[in-house]
Parts: structure tokens; sequence; C-alpha cells
């Protein structure tokens, strides 16, 4: 060999090593099936306990020709390392690796087997290492973020729920015995929203002047269940309906006389209906109908052929008759059954205004309408647009005196019981007095807020067992890793040593993945 190709290095691929061996002949192709009586010494030191603590932690698979190489030197070096006149180890268990190292070393079975482990680590193991520590991370990471997220819904839940509580006016420990308790606070509301409601006859008066003079109808009728709710409060619907007008009893009788008619038949068989102080009335039993003769020609009514055949009725006909025997079937048939029936409207005309759904909603849209127009005139009265109208002859008083103040006023009366009326709070308030079940789907819909949280809860929780297994994880698998990678580079580091003997000190490099590890 020259001196210039003494300095050239051998380059080798790191997967490719053990095939880059064989195929130089420096190991036999066969070897793995000549380490029978190595892997069955491997296998007797690693059950055998190790006696120098110093070592201990390297008897560990898998055994490799390094490790073993460093342990029997740590072994020369104790008292276990002795040895008798003929140069054996007297201690069992030193002589037992050094056979081991001597089986290595026999046809450079080492070299083969650092090569195969070496592409092991390289190709599976280190890779393996590396993703489950990233993915256990990247759970970690994920599991810590995503219960952030349910902190914060969890508070949000909360917030919902106290909001919709109060809202409606709970508390929310005890919803369904609060919610019932909330039904008897509807006659203060109701007596509270018609005080107020009798503050807004200026309103009033002032739009119905309004209307009545721009559409020049002086008898025309505005807003008319609010004028008589409040000349008169808060009175029946009867009553509204019908002013002035007693309820009659459903039990009155009828002043109309229903007479039954007689029938009568003289001798001629003629049949008269009378009544009393009537005259009677003749009718005839039965039409008198002429005789139409049928004879065509010659012919006699007989001889006629019609086409039709002759039937015979006289025959059994089996009409499928049978008789149905119903067994102990009880049809209801016995004793009487007492039905109660109400006037249609009788229940709710004895309701009051506020109570009653119908007059409720024309209550409520003629505030609707009421709070629009002072709405709108509030804004025209302050772009200066009533000038307008003060120049129209004979414009009322009223309408030429108004200021914007005075206007606001109105609407502030106005829309406090509008409000009262349109609020979450009344809505539910009389959903709970009409209806039974609504009691049971306002808590549930207020109580899904709560069940929310506390499946949060539970995903907090899962989350945390999450994070606990992906440390778990990372502390199991991250000293395989560094092993893993510590041995890998030993191995590269010995096997480019002894083919750098071998071939008279030129230089190997092993290339690849090995080198980034």
């Amino acid at each position: 060999m020259s001196n210039v190709e003494q300095y050239i290095p051998i380059d080798i691929k790191d997967v490719k090593l053990l095939d880059w061996l064989v195929d130089r002949a420096i190991v036999n192709r066969l070897w793995n099936e000549e380490c029978s009586e190595l892997r069955s010494l491997i296998k007797q030191v690693l059950s055998e306990e190790c006696p120098l603590d110093e070592i201990r932690q390297e008897v560990v698979e898998p055994i490799l020709y390094p490790i073993s190489v460093r342990i029997l030197e740590a072994l020369e070096n104790s008292p276990f390392g002795s040895k008798n006149m003929i140069g054996q180890y007297t201690h069992q268990y030193t002589a037992t690796w050094a056979r081991i190292v001597k089986l290595f070393e026999k046809d450079n079975i080492f070299l083969a087997d650092c090569a195969k482990n070496l592409t092991q680590n390289v190709k599976y193991d280190v890779p393996l290492f590396k993703k489950q520590i990233a993915r256990a991370t990247q759970v970690k990471q994920d599991s810590v973020k995503k219960q952030a997220d349910c902190s914060n819904n969890i508070t949000k839940y909360e917030a919902k729920y106290r909001e919709k509580c109060a809202e409606i006016g709970i508390v929310g420990d005890h919803i369904k015995s609060e919610l019932a308790g909330l039904v008897l606070d509807i006659p203060d509301l109701m007596t509270e929203i018609s005080r107020s409601l009798g503050h807004i006859q200026p309103a009033i008066s002032y739009y119905q002047t309004f209307v009545r003079f721009l559409l020049n109808c002086p008898d025309m009728e505005v807003c008319p269940i609010l004028t008589y709710f409040v000349k008169h409060g808060n009175t029946p619907v009867s009553q509204w309906e019908s002013p002035g007008v007693p309820m009659e009893s459903s039990d009155s009788e009828s002043s109309v006389e229903v007479i039954d008619p007689i029938e009568t038949q003289d001798k001629n068989g003629c049949v008269y209906i009378t009544t009393d102080n009537q005259e009677q009335i003749e009718t005839d039993p039965e039409p008198t109908v002429p005789e139409v003769s049928t004879t065509i020609g010659n012919e006699s009514p007989d001889d006629i052929d019609f086409g039709i055949d002759t039937i015979d009725f006289r025959t059994d006909i089996d009409f499928g008759e049978e008789t149905i025997d119903y067994g102990d079937i009880d049809f209801g048939d016995e004793g009487g059954v007492e039905i109660d029936l109400l006037e249609a409207g009788e229940e709710n005309k004895n309701q009051t205004l506020l109570d009653n759904t119908v007059t409720r909603n024309k209550i409520i849209d003629e505030l609707y309408e009421l709070s629009a127009f002072l709405s709108a005139r509030c804004d025209e009265m302050g772009r200066d647009a009533e000038s307008i109208l003060s120049e129209i002859p004979d414009c009322p008083p009223e309408i030429q005196t108004a200021q914007l103040v005075g206007v606001g006023k109105m609407l502030a009366t106005v829309d406090s019981p509008l409000n009262h009326l349109t609020c979450d709070k009344m809505r539910h308030l009389l959903l709970l007095k009409n209806s039974e079940k609504y009691l049971d789907r306002l808590g549930d819909n207020l109580q899904s807020q709560l069940r929310l949280s506390d499946k949060m809860q539970d995903t907090i929780a899962e989350l945390k067992e999450r994070v606990v297994e992906a440390e778990r994880t990372y502390e199991d698998v991250e000293p395989k890793l560094k092993r893993a990678i510590a041995v890998t580079k030993e191995l590269k580091g010995c096997v480019e040593k002894h083919l750098s003997i071998r071939y008279k000190g030129r230089p190997v490099r092993i290339m690849g993945d090995i080198n980034t590890l």
C-alpha cells in the first residue's frame, strides 16, 4: 500500500455495514448459526448475581462485545480476577465472561454482531424512541392547553347560569323550588304594572289628538284597550267586552217555548199536523202517479226482451254473518260517565286584562304603537320639525305647545310598563303559571349549563390522566433513547477501530444517519 492510499478513508454506509463485512469475507455468511454457545453463556450470566457492584448496571440486555470487554476488565482489576498457576481464572463468574469475550472474537463474530445491532439501532430503535417521546410531549402540551380551555368554559358556563338565574330572579341553589315560588310574585308584579299604566293617560291623549287631527277623524278610536285600562284598571275580560252588562248564569233557562207537534189521521188516510192555537195542515200520504202504457205496436209488454236474465233471490245467500264472541271484554257501558263541559271562553273571561293572554297581547301591541309614535316625535322635535305642524291652520294647542322634554317623559312612562311586560322574567313567570310542564323544561334548561360544566370537569380529569401517562412514557423512554444512542456510538467506534487495524491504519468512516443521532 502506497503512502497516498494509506490516508484515503474507507466510507461505509451504516445500514449496509453487515453486507460490507460479508462481501469482503471478514465474517462468515452463516455467523449467526455459530453463536449458540455464546448465547447460552450470556443467558447464564444474566441469570447469575453479579458479585461486583461497579458493573452490576452493565449486566443487562443486550450484551455486546464492547460491554463484555469492559466487564471483563473490571473483574480482572477486582479480587475476582485472580488466576491459578496455569493462567485460568479461579472465580467461575470471571471465567465465564472471559469465555464470552473469546467467543465474540472467534471468526470476527463481534464485528458482525456490532454491525447488526448498529443497524438495528439506527434504522429502528432510535427513531421509534424519538417518535414515542415526541408523541408524549405533544400529548402533554395538547392536554395542558385543553385543560385551560375547559377551565375557561367552566367559568363561562357558570357565569351564564348565574346570569340566567338573575334574569329570572332566582339564586339558583334550588332551581325548581325557587321557580315554583316565583309564581306567587305575579300578583304583586301585575299590581305594579297596573299602577304604572295609570300614568300613561297624557301620552294616550297626545297620540289620540295627533292622529285625529292629521287624519281629520274626530271620532276615531285610538288605543281602545289602553284607554279602558287607564280609566277602569285591571278589570275582568268580561267587563271590558261588555261594560255595564252583568254576567248571566250559564244555568239560566231559555225564554223560547218549544211546542211539540201533534199528528192526526182521518178516515181517508190523510195526516194532519196540529199545534195549540194553530190550524190543521193536510198532508197526502202518497202522491198519485198516472199509469203509463208500455205497449209498442201490437206487442204486449210481456213480449219485450230487455236482455236481463232472471235472478232467483229465493235461494239461500251466505252473507258471512257470524256471531262474534266478545268474551269478557268490558266496553265501559255500565254506569254513566259524567263529563263537565264548560262554556267556551268562560274561564278566560273571568281572568283580568293582564292575566288573559289575548288582552295582554293587545295591551303590549298598543304600548309598542304608542312607544314608536313618541320615539318618532322625539326624533322629529329634535330636528325642529315641530315648526311645520305649528304653521298648519287649526292645529290643536296640545300639539303646538308640546316640548321635547315633555314628550320624552311620556315616552319614559310608556316604556316602563312595556319593559316589565316584555322582559324575560315576566315571560318565564307567565309560562310557569300557565303550564306545569314548563317548570321542568325551564329547570332542565338552566341545569344544562351546570351539566356542561360538570362535563368539562370530567374532561379535565381525563386530560390530567393523559398528562400523567405522557410524563410516565417520557420518563420510561428517555433513558432507553439515551442508552441506545450511547451504545450505537460505542459500536461505531469499535467497528471503525478494528477495521482500521485490519487495513493497516487506514481510516474507516461509517456514514449515514448514525452521525445525526
